[in-house]
């Protein structure tokens, strides 16, 4: 989830992705054309629809899921009650020594905490996390990468993007988390740093190359763990810039989106395995899908169908993953579900993290000054789980529904970071950076002052050894 100033979605037939071929994009073009028979085809032949989707899910090495109907309880972090709570003046100091990879051993998540940031807008683009940079190269009229690209060609957004990965992150950014104590960076790319899809409007340039050079400047220096992720998968799969591009979800049911999903995996898993370092990373497929998008990070944002086919995604790369190391582990986002509602898919012993996601600013009718201690109590529930999979809070922020305060950040941010490690695997704070001085907050100033890691560094807000500001 990534807070927006505004949220715009182009639903005309140009804002979709590029036609290709598969069992239900021609079915989608034949119901966009008019074609009543293919309406009779699906509404009276299920079977037969299902028995192909199954038979060309087979030919890419893995097997159509059908069993989401086993799904666990659902634990949605925006669900949760509020009550007003009295000011608790008293913070209490934590020593926390957070672990590193100095041995060169796989991470096991089921012992590991992470101190971890992510670096969003790097490699991916969003607009009001660089207000100027998009102003300046991008400019209003395009509300992400995919419609700038198409309107531009890549001759004109390909050097501009390049230009943006050399800059937006350098080896002196990892030298200032380094110093205070971070061990794990969460990397969100697009799938075209990993693959050339035939009419995708996503930029394919020397993204690798970056990538290359700042995590093994992290690993060799500071033993940080990385965890790269496929923010974008083809076709999309959440309507959001983020999944691909606004108004784009055709990722689901759709095989040859799925087909070119794998082949981002294996870009993924040949850069781990020539790393020369792969113990160094964690692989993570998908990020926040949705196919019911009305019903966005609630517990209907995700219908059984959509279950059904993350779950074949997901043991497609877990079966590519055991090819190159089964030591390397995949790092499941739980659409808001929690990892309960994933546990019984998968077999015990599989080298899974659930990634959950909490945000404040989203959860309705909350003030600044109770969330502390209710972070205390629904770390306990999201990060514990039902004991099966490690749990790891892949992106946490501080900005509240109302009444934020800059006074109040550091006890935010220290409970935070102590209740995540202790209920769960530790987490990642969202976002690295955040260059936004003119989105405001309900209460005291702009957003990036809630959201920008390095501004806090700044601020003398995170501590290398620990936490002095937390509630619990």
């Amino acid at each position: 989830m990534r807070v927006q100033s505004s949220l715009v979605l182009g639903l005309a037939a140009s804002a979709h992705a590029a036609p290709v071929p598969s069992l239900f994009g021609d079915l989608v073009t034949a119901l966009i054309g008019g074609v009543e028979n293919a309406v009779t085809t699906v509404t009276t032949d299920i079977d037969t629809v299902a028995k192909k989707l199954a038979s060309s899910v087979a030919k890419l090495g893995t097997t159509l899921q059908t069993n989401a109907g086993s799904h666990g309880n659902i634990i949605s972090c925006n669900q949760w009650a509020f009550d007003q709570v009295d000011d608790f003046l008293k913070r209490l100091t934590h020593s926390i020594t957070w672990p590193s990879q100095k041995n060169k051993n796989f991470l096991n998540w089921t012992t590991y905490k992470a101190n971890g940031v992510n670096f969003g807008a790097w490699l991916e683009q969003e607009p009001n996390y660089d207000l100027n940079w998009w102003a300046n190269n991008i400019g209003d009229a395009y509300p992400d990468e995919w419609s700038w690209c198409q309107a531009v060609w890549f001759s004109v957004c390909g050097p501009k993007l390049e230009a943006r990965y050399a800059s937006f992150i350098t080896t002196k950014d990892i030298d200032k988390m380094g110093k205070l104590g971070i061990n794990t960076i969460r990397i969100p790319t697009t799938y075209a740093a990993w693959v050339k899809m035939p009419g995708s409007q996503l930029y394919s340039g020397n993204q690798q190359a970056y990538l290359r050079s700042i995590t093994n400047y992290a690993i060799d220096k500071y033993n940080m763990h990385i965890i790269i992720g496929s923010h974008s998968l083809p076709g999309g799969v959440n309507t959001l810039g983020i999944g691909e591009a606004f108004g784009h979800n055709a990722w689901f049911f759709n095989t040859t989106n799925l087909d070119y999903s794998f082949r981002a995996i294996d870009g993924i898993l040949n850069f781990i395995k020539t790393s020369g370092r792969a113990y160094a990373f964690t692989v993570a497929p998908i990020n926040e899908p949705s196919d019911n998008f009305a019903a966005f990070a609630t517990p209907e944002g995700l219908t059984a169908n959509g279950t059904n086919w993350i779950n074949t995604y997901v043991n497609g790369t877990l079966a590519r993953i055991a090819k190159v190391d089964k030591r390397i582990p995949l790092m499941l986002q739980d659409a808001f579900f929690s990892e309960e509602y994933w546990s019984p898919f998968f077999p015990a012993g599989t080298n899974l993290v659930i990634d959950s996601h909490i945000y404040f600013f989203a959860a309705a009718g909350i003030y600044s000054q109770y969330v502390a201690p209710a972070i205390c109590g629904q770390a306990k529930y999201i990060g514990v789980g039902d004991g099966k999979f490690p749990v790891f809070i892949g992106e946490w922020s501080l900005q509240s529904n109302y009444n934020n305060s800059l006074a109040y950040r550091k006890t935010l941010y220290d409970t935070q970071v102590y209740a995540y490690q202790k209920y769960s695997s530790g987490g990642a704070f969202w976002n690295y950076k955040m260059l936004n001085d003119k989105d405001t907050v309900d209460g005291e100033g702009k957003l990036q002052d809630y959201w920008s890691w390095s501004a806090l560094a700044d601020a003398g807000i995170p501590s290398a050894s620990g936490v002095n500001g937390s509630y619990c």
